[in-house]
């Protein structure tokens, strides 16, 4: 915020001037309409007049005399001179352009202010034509016109009697300064010209072509014709920006004039308008960087003032003037300060969601975070998750055998963890603790994933091709005598994560009652001799064609009431044979018919590869069963004794 009223300050005392020029000049330059009402001719003094007539200047006043017959023969409206006839020349020739000017009745002369201190006279003076040009009915108009501080041309003058002003037959504009801004038709020589000397040659013009004008005579010279003056009559206008062309003092007349009588000029806006557009573009710039995001901040901020800029169009095209570049500088000097802001604030906190999740999650979903830390909603929320438990096996009995060399047990622990790890990384999943051995992953959060079952599955895969290139490595390192084992465990359901803990610590871990059936689940791979097993929930989330995935069983595992139907993952792809045998079995368990049950068993044993395994233990639990035999309340469902 105050960096952004700052930055209104500045755009208001210090660029104001400068994006304004920048605006009138872009929108003169876009919206000139390239022709004018054809109700004004320019007759230009130009350097062909000039090599033509060979006359030095100021030419003779009868041959000006000349020029206004001919023009009222052609049918002009009134003849305007963009020209200081100040000073008496010769008496003839002074008498006939006044004769002329007397006859015609509708010619407007030049006159022009001037800095006088001749110790009579101290100040402005106005230099008006030789009264006998007054006296003969010429009318004055003063021929000066307003320039900025880089001298262009922008502004209707605000005194009254201007020479376009007196034309129009508008003595007083009642305007204070500023207020009205000269819209150009377009760039020099836009008006319809022709060459002073072109009316003393022979079917120099067009018949008709003066009829009914308001024609403006004046200098087109590209160095002054006087050698006393101390400019050229020319002015940069708006157009100079893009074209490097000064326009004739008499072209910048006829725009006036051109303004004037179609009354198209456009109206500056007052103080107090442009300070409340300045204090909403700098609300919206502040609105756009408040909540600082590169890209989104940027994108709101120059399209606001992009908005803003053509807006101006419209307004200029209806005869009003807004800066609507104003809003610029607040918003840019806001977006650097809201950015610095951000990288010692939110870089801070960039940074320790880096730090904190570098370890826990693959390098994509970090720098996903990174770039929006919203996507992690810090202190809880239910969401549905799939947990993975992943247990050493017989760690106890590698730890007894290896208890002479504590250092080899760690490290080849560490290469365990390390490469299981990767896959769960890989996968998308968030390792949520180490537990000595064990590993405790989830998957959708802290970012959201619709395939979370899927890629929990996926890794639980890979661990179980891992699992056995490790036990390569550790053999050919550490002389390893015997095979490392895993079970994984993986359940599906709604849990709460976030930060848990105490404010002294605290983790990002997930709570839930399916947590505890996950870690339960892992627990029961050994009695189903599957590396893998998922609940039913977990299946239900993926594609129910895997070939590697079969039911099971229906258990309550220890601590729970409920029970559960469980899958296990294969390491290889299950055949339809066998898949078909252990439907069977399980139909036949689960109605108490053992002697069918073991049968089924036993052919699942006979073919069986990959469920060999399972199919041995299952057929072990059937011979513990017709020992103890069956409960009156037998439904087919195993009550796990162990964890």
């Amino acid at each position: 915020m105050i960096a952004s009223i700052l930055g209104a300050v500045f755009s208001w005392y210090i660029l104001f001037g400068f994006l304004e020029k920048v605006n009138i000049d872009t929108l003169n330059y876009f919206q000139a309409p390239g022709e004018s009402s054809e109700e004004i001719v320019v007759v230009g003094i130009d350097e062909i007049s000039f090599s033509s007539l060979e006359m030095q200047w100021p030419w003779p006043r009868e041959v000006h005399g000349a020029l206004v017959d001919r023009l009222m023969e052609e049918g002009a409206k009134q003849v305007v001179f963009d020209v200081v006839f100040a000073e008496p020349s010769n008496e003839d020739s002074d008498y006939l352009f006044a004769e002329s000017i007397s006859v015609a009745k509708k010619v407007v002369l030049a006159s022009d202010l001037s800095e006088r201190d001749d110790g009579f006279i101290t100040g402005t003076v106005e230099v008006r034509p030789i009264d006998l040009f007054v006296e003969s009915g010429a009318k004055v108009g003063l021929a000066g016109v307003d320039v900025d501080s880089d001298l262009v041309v922008r502004f209707h003058p605000p005194y009254a009697n201007t020479l376009s002003s007196v034309a129009a037959d508008i003595y007083d504009l009642g305007i204070e300064e500023k207020a009205r801004i000269l819209r150009y038709i377009g760039p020099d020589h836009s008006f319809p010209y022709v060459s002073y000397v072109s009316l003393f040659i022979e079917d120099g013009t067009a018949p008709g072509f003066f009829k009914d004008k308001t024609v403006l005579i004046g200098l087109d010279v590209k160095a002054s014709p006087d050698a006393q003056a101390s400019q050229i009559d020319s002015f940069p206008t708006p157009f100079t920006r893009f074209n490097s062309r000064l326009t004739p003092g008499v072209e910048i007349h006829a725009n006036l004039l051109e303004n004037l009588l179609s009354g198209n000029w456009v109206t500056n806006a007052p103080d107090h308008h442009k300070v409340l557009f300045l204090i909403l573009m700098t609300l919206g710039g502040f609105a756009a960087c408040s909540s600082w995001k590169p890209i989104t901040s940027i994108l709101i901020g120059i399209g606001g003032n992009l908005i803003a800029f053509f807006a101006g169009f419209y307004f200029w095209s209806e005869g009003y003037f807004i800066n609507n570049l104003i809003g610029l500088p607040p918003f840019l000097i806001a977006y650097v300060a809201a950015g610095g802001h951000a990288y010692f604030t939110e870089g801070r906190q960039k940074r320790m969601i880096k730090g904190a999740f570098a370890q826990y999650l693959s390098p994509d979903m970090v720098d996903s975070l990174i770039l929006d830390p919203e996507k992690l909603k810090l202190g809880g929320e239910r969401r549905k998750m799939s947990i993975m438990f992943c247990d050493v096996r017989g760690f106890t009995s590698i730890s007894e055998a290896l208890k002479d060399t504590p250092e080899k047990l760690t490290e080849i622990i560490n290469i365990l963890l390390t490469n299981l790890s990767r896959d769960i990384l890989e996968c998308n999943g968030t390792i949520d603790k180490y537990m000595g051995d064990c590993i405790m992953a989830f998957w959708n959060a802290p970012l959201e994933d619709e395939k979370h079952a899927s890629n929990a599955l996926e890794a639980a895969k890979r661990m179980m091709k891992t699992i056995e290139v490790v036990n390569n490595q550790v053999k050919e390192d550490f002389n390893l005598g015997f095979d490392l084992k895993i079970g994984i465990g993986i359940g599906t359901g709604f849990c709460v994560v976030g930060n848990m803990g105490s404010d002294q610590r605290f983790d990002y871990t997930v709570l839930g009652d399916v947590v505890n059936l996950s870690s339960r689940l892992e627990g029961q791979t050994k009695a189903y001799g599957l590396t893998t097993v998922i609940s039913s929930y977990t299946a239900d989330e993926i594609d129910h064609s895997d070939p590697n995935i079969v039911e099971i069983d229906m258990i309550k595992v220890k601590g729970k009431t409920e029970p559960e139907t469980i899958f296990g993952v294969a390491n290889d792809e299950v055949k339809d044979e066998e898949k078909a045998f252990l439907k069977e079995f399980l139909v036949a368990y689960r109605k108490g018919d053992l002697v069918a049950a073991e049968e089924k068993i036993a052919n699942l044993i006979k073919i069986s590869g990959t469920l060999v395994q399972y199919a041995q233990l299952m057929k072990d639990r059937l011979i513990d069963l017709k020992a103890e035999g069956l409960p009156k309340d037998w439904n087919g469902i195993y009550e796990a004794k162990t964890k």
